[in-house]
């Protein structure tokens, strides 16, 4: 008996019109469109949760190209698959579709390297991991990343009615579109979950769609999102926007969501980092014990950590809030972009080798802890950037007294205040 192709296969776009969602990426003039119209030979790197198109634009790009198609499955697949696959086309280019590329060792991602310079292979990465974080930066560098977002109810409500017609040869007036849109909810924005979920309900009750089937049948499933596509994604942003806005109910809902649907880790993640970043000089004690708490639930795991993780929560969203760190950083960004055009102080280079007094002038500063309360009044910043102020404090008592002693430093090491 032949392989029955499943559903979701059967209704693969063919063509970038049939795509559904990703507007932005690939409706005419837009940045996909064009690459795809043009025939660009760039790699692409795509990245967004599961079911939303990625495969499928793989696909459609071989098409449009008139390029071989191979799959490798990063999970499963070693490098010995991905040298037979290279040899299977030694004299021509060919689209490489590699998903859960962020899976991918760093040793594999680098022997790939050379025939992506050599355009032998045309990377087509799909993950639902932000591979700013996965992929070496040789490969990165080699690839356009464009983010996919989860679908719309709409969108998929679309192809499953095209599926119902098309496909599964219903009569339209047998199709209970309430039936459907409960499908598409269901799914949670997973194209594929959804033909999965239809697909089903029609073998085991053939034309009987309707909506109490489809009811009884989604209720046992639990279907949630995929914590690993969502860790970038909306809830956990929730979680976080509603930290950084102080709404303490909404940051407490979102949290039992994450928790709820076993993402623990991300949580614990999430608060090791934000104290710093949202709370910072506003409250340097409390944004210590957020992270410690943290640690703490950790340690314990679930179900029991969501109470010291509701505890870290509330602190989040009760405390004063900065976020000067991140003025800072997009002026120190904007000032390192190159550092060779800024020499530091001679005084300031490396000093533990021999001769390097001489070589370098390494070492020759004044010695702080020598000097009158252990501040030298010597230049420490590069130059062209000499007395050029990074900090200016937020609107809460405990940045402004700390900006007082951030001046008066200021002043004593260089002799006068800041440049205005």
């Amino acid at each position: 008996m032949p392989i029955k192709q499943p559903l979701a296969d059967l209704m693969r776009p063919k063509q970038l019109k049939d795509l559904v969602g990703q507007e932005e990426l690939v409706n005419e003039g837009a940045p996909l469109y064009q690459i795809i119209q043009k025939h660009v030979p760039v790699s692409l790197l795509l990245w967004g949760p599961p079911g939303t198109g990625k495969t499928s634009l793989a696909h459609i790009i071989a098409r449009e190209y008139n390029y071989p198609l191979a799959n490798f499955n990063a999970s499963v697949d070693n490098k010995l698959k991905l040298t037979q696959i290279i040899n299977t086309y030694p004299h021509q280019s060919f689209v490489l579709l590699i998903d859960e590329i962020h899976r991918m060792t760093k040793n594999i991602q680098d022997y790939l390297l050379p025939y992506l310079e050599s355009g032998q292979v045309m990377l087509i990465g799909a993950t639902t991991e932000n591979p700013i974080m996965s992929i070496v930066p040789a490969v990165r560098s080699r690839c356009q990343i464009f983010e996919f977002k989860a679908l719309s109810d709409q969108n998929i409500l679309t192809v499953l009615k095209k599926a119902t017609t098309d496909v599964l040869k219903l009569k339209k007036d047998k199709i209970d579109s309430e039936a459907l849109k409960m499908i598409a909810i269901s799914a949670d924005g997973d194209l594929r979950v959804a033909l999965n979920i239809l697909e089903t309900v029609h073998a085991i009750n053939g034309e009987n769609l309707s909506i109490d089937v489809v009811k009884d049948f989604v209720k046992n499933q639990h279907f949630a999102y995929d914590k690993k596509a969502t860790e970038h994604y909306d809830y956990l942003a929730a979680y976080s926007d509603s930290m950084a806005g102080s709404d303490t109910d909404a940051a407490l809902y979102y949290l039992a969501v994450l928790l709820k649907n076993g993402d623990l880790p991300s949580v614990v993640r999430r608060l090791r980092e934000i104290p710093y970043t949202y709370i910072g000089l506003a409250n340097p004690e409390q944004a210590t014990q957020i992270v410690v708490v943290a640690n703490q639930a950790e340690k314990i795991g679930m179900p029991k950590a969501k109470y010291p993780l509701m505890f870290a929560t509330m602190l989040m969203c009760l405390s004063p809030k900065s976020g000067s760190f991140d003025q800072i950083w997009e002026q120190l960004d904007q000032d390192t972009q190159y550092p060779s055009q800024h020499p530091m102080p001679r005084g300031l280079r490396d000093m533990h080798y021999k001769h390097s007094e001489e070589i370098t002038g390494g070492g020759l500063i004044d010695n702080p802890f020598e000097q009158p309360f252990q501040i030298a009044k010597q230049n420490y910043m590069p130059k062209g950037f000499e007395g050029k102020r990074y900090y200016f404090a937020k609107d809460n008592l405990n940045e402004k007294k700390l900006e007082q002693q951030y001046l008066k430093l200021h002043k004593y090491i260089y002799g006068q205040d800041y440049q205005k």
